[in-house]
């Protein structure tokens, strides 16, 4: 599989992911003060497809150069992470959708009175519809992010680009992050490093089998290397210290 169709997809795919995060507020502006609301659903729908396409390319990239590599791991944990940002995100929806509607029913036809039995029972519900779609939203990010940095640290490991380490790094602590509110945007500014990792990854010499006599095995995965490497040709591992 071609490695350079893979990494301008996974360019392709990453820069569209990217630019629509920063399109996404100026469609709003626009939507608000251009007084064109009527269109602001148009261009949210068209910002969801432009995005997904961007998503699909990304999951393109990474599938070639998974075969690229010879390692199905890029490719199925970013598929993984994938799947769980989108079926997820339906069902988390219609989740807070279904919430919310038994929210309404519990709402009193007549105005209680602030310390009522149904005052204190229609607080409560409304303070765990809240608690649950946080620590809901919270743990969907948690899982995706594992996936993709899981992803991504292999990716680096095989091409020895550290630009993809560090959007799987960011793309995780962001996650984690999503409790003190800023953890989407350390996510996002994984997806930049994500973008700068295509645009820097180069294709690596193929090495032909070592001579029988002169092979240099690699402590940290096994692979068999020239005896005058001075990394892994597999993980990048340092095979001799200088």
């Amino acid at each position: 599989m071609s490695f350079e169709s893979g990494r301008l997809m996974g360019r392709a795919g990453t820069l569209l992911i990217v630019l629509m995060v920063f399109a996404a507020p100026v469609i709003v502006v626009v939507g608000l003060f251009g007084r064109v609301l009527g269109s602001l659903l148009l261009f949210s729908v068209a910002f969801g497809v432009v995005s997904y396409i961007g998503q699909i390319l990304f999951l393109v990239g990474m599938n070639r150069l998974s075969r690229y590599y010879g390692e199905p791991v890029i490719f199925r944990n970013a598929l993984y992470g994938f799947a769980v940002g989108g079926v997820g995100s339906i069902v988390y929806t219609a989740f807070i959708y279904w919430s919310f509607s038994s929210l309404r029913s519990l709402l009193p036809t007549t105005p209680p009175t602030p310390s009522s039995p149904q005052a204190m029972s229609f607080l409560f519900a409304f303070i765990g519809f809240f608690l649950v779609i946080f620590f809901g939203a919270f743990v969907l990010v948690l899982v995706q992010s594992l996936f993709y940095r899981r992803a991504f640290y292999r990716l680096a490991d095989l091409s020895g680009e550290g630009n993809f380490r560090q959007a799987g790094f960011l793309m995780l602590l962001g996650a984690v992050l999503t409790i003190v509110v800023v953890g989407a945007l350390v996510f996002f500014i994984g997806w930049i490093f994500a973008a700068l990792g295509f645009f820097s990854i180069r294709k690596r010499p193929v090495q032909l089998a070592p001579p029988a006599g002169h092979v240099r095995y690699c402590r940290n995965c096994g692979k068999e290397n020239f005896e005058s490497d001075a990394f892994c040709s597999r993980c990048g591992n340092r095979l001799w210290q200088e």
